[in-house]
Order: structure tokens, then sequence, then C-alpha cells
């Protein structure tokens, strides 16, 4: 009744370690593509952000990358109920673990440095928009993608002075970039078609792009944490399954002793007359096994 028990425990052990694995891989490719989503924006406003930004972002990758290739452990551990394999699956499950952990926490405390960073990366880069080309598509490409118009607002750009015969919408005593024009409309000068801009960007490019770079610091962050409470959960699973099968195949060790016992006893007690000259028979008992 026991060792019934024992089995059917064991088995709902290594059943529930299946399906833990089997969440991990979908975690790990959750991860992956949070990661590389999150490194793609930071890729788009690289010109504004220092590396060691990047570093969670690839660090997270890296993460998910590997635990794709841990969960084949479990999963063949698992079903071949060897010890060794699942109690390596949990050691790497611990090690990653530390690493998610670290990552997160990475994660959170650049957080506080994106206001100041952004702000002194602009301005330094806002004054080579003309002589620029890399700046001036950057730029372009922020005040078009996020809707807005300088650092602050479309004032801003007052300090930066265009050279003779630069295109641009003209607002007041103002030269824009033709990227801060919202809405365009076509009129006709001298039977040639002019594109005036109608609407212009008033907001500035701050408060996007900080709440941007903000809330991808703090998705790679909850991604990591969240990755490691399951990782505990399968840490645990993996450790009690390797126990439950090193005490089955034990008992399945004892049990064949027994019954190897027996059969020597059943022998000994049919043939009386053998015990005058009784065979020793050693019969090797092993503790522990090995998977």
């Amino acid at each position: 009744m026991g060792q019934n028990n024992l089995e059917v425990g064991m088995r709902c052990i290594k059943y529930m370690l299946l399906c833990v694995t089997a969440i991990f891989v979908l975690t790990s490719a959750l991860i992956i593509s949070v990661g590389t989503t999150i490194y793609a924006i930071y890729e788009d406003v690289s010109f504004v952000l220092e590396d060691h930004f990047f570093s969670p972002a690839a660090f997270v990758i890296a993460i998910g990358v590997i635990m794709l290739f841990v969960s084949l452990f479990g999963c063949i551990g698992a079903l071949k109920e060897s010890t060794c394999l699942v109690n390596i699956f949990a050691v790497i499950l611990t090690l990653v673990l530390v690493l998610e952990i670290a990552a997160a926490i990475a994660a959170y405390s650049l957080r506080g440095q994106i206001s100041g960073m952004l702000d002194e990366n602009l301005r330094a880069s806002m004054p080579e928009y003309y002589e620029d080309p890399v700046v001036r598509d950057y730029f372009d490409f922020m005040q078009s993608r996020m809707n807005c118009c300088g650092i602050d607002s479309y004032q801003d750009w007052g300090e930066v002075k265009p050279p003779t015969g630069t295109t641009g919408i003209t607002y007041g005593n103002l030269t824009v970039p033709t990227s801060c024009c919202a809405e365009t409309r076509v009129e006709m000068m001298a039977e040639l078609e002019v594109e005036e801009c109608t609407k212009m960007y008033a907001n500035g490019c701050m408060p996007r792009l900080f709440f941007l770079v903000y809330q991808s610091a703090g998705l790679l962050g909850a991604g990591a944490l969240t990755i490691a409470f399951i990782q505990i959960i399968g840490i645990v699973f993996s450790f009690s399954l390797a126990g439950a099968i090193r005490k089955a195949k034990n008992d399945r060790e004892r049990r064949r002793w027994e019954i190897q016992e027996r059969v020597i006893n059943a022998y000994t007690s049919l043939n009386p007359n053998d015990e005058k000259n009784p065979q020793i028979v050693y019969v090797p008992f092993q503790g522990q096994t090995v998977a």
C-alpha cells in the first residue's frame, strides 16, 4: 500500500513538473519577445540613451534563451525519472533565478536616471540638428512618431538657428523642422503647388519619451520577476521529484532484496538436507542508487 502511494505521489509530481516545464517554454518565448521588443524601442531612441540601458534588455533575452534549453533537462529528467537530470534542472533554475532577480533590480534602478539623462542628451544633440544627418533623422523620427515638437515645446527650436535656405515651418519668428507639422494643405502660388502646414505639434517630446523609456524599463523588471516566481515553483517541484525518484528506486532495491531473501529461505526449507552443507549466498543491497 505504501509503495502504491509512493508511486502515485511520484507520478503526480512528475506530471506537475512537466506542466511547469511547459509553462517555462511559453514564458521563455514571451520574455524573449518582450526583451527583443524593448531592445528595438531602445534602438529607435538610442541617440539619447546611454549604453548601459541596453544591458537589462539583452540580459533578459539571454535568460529567455537559456530557459528554453534548460527546459529540456526538466522534460527528459521527468520522463526518464532521472534524479541526476532533475537535480541539474533544479540547480540551473536556481542560478538563472539569481540572474533574473539581478536583471529586475538593474531595470528598476535605471528608472531613476531616465529623466536627467534624456533631458541632458536631448539638449546636447538638438543644436546639431541641421549639421548632423544622424541627429536630424533621429529627431524627425521621434517627432513624427510621437506627435511632438521640441523638448518641452516647439519653442525650444528658437534656440537652434537654421542655415540659410533651410526648409522648415515658419511659426511667428521661429523656424521648426517639417516633422513638427501635424496637418498640411496644398496651395497654388504662381502656378506652383506649395505645401503649407496648418497644424503643428505643440507638445514637447520629453514627457512622451520619458514615459516610453520609463515604462519599458518597468516592463523588463516585471517580466523578470514574473519568470522568477514561476521558477521558484519549478525548483520546488524539481527537488521534490528528485527526492521521490530516489526514494522509489531505493524501495525497489529493497523489495528486490527481500524477494531474493524469501526465495533463498524457501529453497532452504524445501531442501533440509542441504542445511548440513549450507551454501552461503551474498545478496548485495544498495541502500542508495545512482540515477
